[in-house]
């Protein structure tokens, strides 16, 4: 769940841990509370981070098929409620195993690479502007992580 927890505590099941690993045990704590708050700003703030998006992609791509747009939104919304939840157990195999693997197939086949950059762009700012330095430092690693898993190898047509 918890990848760096659970090796913390599977040590502690053999010997009492050493300042060094008490240290690292308060350090993934204390940034416990900063994903969760992040987490809770993603899913409050849902709507209105992506309405701006949308707004903004529908006029930097006029002559592009809405549902093209509409279903790389759609794709955007379920990466970035993937990478919250995979933030907030600091699991990077999480989302590839939950979300990344099987949406590499539906993702090749409706978007085009330009459009996909473009919304991850945009979030990127827009996040920036909704979450403190901390939060986006916890989440980026996540969405990069999906955007370079599904655009890296020519894996989109353009």
């Amino acid at each position: 769940m918890y990848p760096e927890l659970q090796a913390l505590i599977h040590e502690a099941e053999f010997q009492y841990l050493q300042e060094e690993d008490l240290n690292r045990f308060s350090q993934e704590i204390a940034t416990l509370k900063d994903r969760i708050d992040a987490y809770k700003i993603l899913r409050d703030e849902e709507i209105s981070i992506f309405q701006g998006i949308v707004d903004q992609v529908i006029a930097k791509f006029p002559q592009e098929n809405s549902q093209k747009i509409e279903t790389t939104i759609r794709h955007w919304l379920l990466i970035t409620r993937y990478s919250g939840m995979a933030m907030m157990l600091n699991n990077h195999e999480f989302l590839e195993h939950r979300l990344l693997e099987w949406l590499t197939d539906i993702v090749q086949a409706y978007e085009s690479q330009v459009i996909f950059q473009a919304i991850y762009s945009l979030l990127l700012v827009k996040l920036n502007s909704v979450l403190s330095e901390d939060e986006l430092a916890h989440i980026e690693p996540f969405l990069a992580q999906s955007n370079n898993y599904l655009t890296n190898g020519a894996i989109l047509a353009n």
